[in-house]
């Protein structure tokens, strides 16, 4: 389990198929389940606001098990976030010297200014065809149809699946996995035959 400080967006009670109730909780980090009931009734109430709990990651899914408290920011978070906000800074200034309409002239030059700082000419030129390279406009990529696949592959697997082993095969992170699997299971397109594991119905 971890500490983590999560602002509370909404909630809404659920049941699991074996009858067990549980509220789910859509935080700043996604939507986390709760099943300890003291802990439920006391993140309702913090609805809007920043909560300190205990959070536990298993077969993919995060789970809220304990609320400790109001957060409070420590001065090493506010130092962090300074410290964040520098490379954020520096990177605007690059972006607005560099873009892919920069003329060659202008990157030579700055080669050269590598060269006097001391680089080697190899290292000077590559850093500057790297600079130019990041600054391409990125081809777009197709939309995934993760419900779709996911429905997909299921109908593949008829015994069911386990839920990090579909995010493997399909390539999908944690996050999307779960809203995704949340609105197959509110459907009613399929079920938990067990936590952790998915079966098309």
């Amino acid at each position: 389990m971890t500490k983590q400080n999560l602002e509370i967006l909404e909630f809404e009670d659920k049941k699991t198929t074996a009858g067990k109730r549980y509220t789910r909780f859509k935080t700043d980090e996604g939507w986390m389940s709760c099943f300890d009931k003291k802990s439920c009734e006391a993140l309702k109430d913090k609805e809007g606001e920043t909560v300190s709990v205990d959070v536990a990651e298993a077969n993919g899914f995060k789970n809220i098990r304990k609320y400790l408290g109001n957060a409070k920011e420590s001065d090493d978070d506010e130092e962090e976030s300074e410290e964040e906000e520098k490379p954020a800074k520096k990177e605007a200034v690059v972006q607005k010297t560099f873009s892919k309409e920069t003329p060659k002239s202008m990157l030579v030059s700055y080669a050269k200014d590598l060269l006097v700082a001391g680089w080697e000419f190899e290292k000077a030129v590559k850093a500057v065809k790297d600079l130019e390279k990041a600054f391409e406009p990125e081809i777009a990529k197709p939309k995934r149809n993760l419900k779709k696949e996911i429905v997909q592959y299921l109908q593949k697997n008829p015994d069911g699946v386990e839920i990090s082993k579909l995010m493997v095969d399909l390539k999908i992170n944690e996050a999307e996995t779960q809203i995704e699997i949340t609105k197959l299971l509110d459907e009613g397109i399929v079920f938990e035959p067990k936590p952790g594991k998915v079966r098309f119905l």
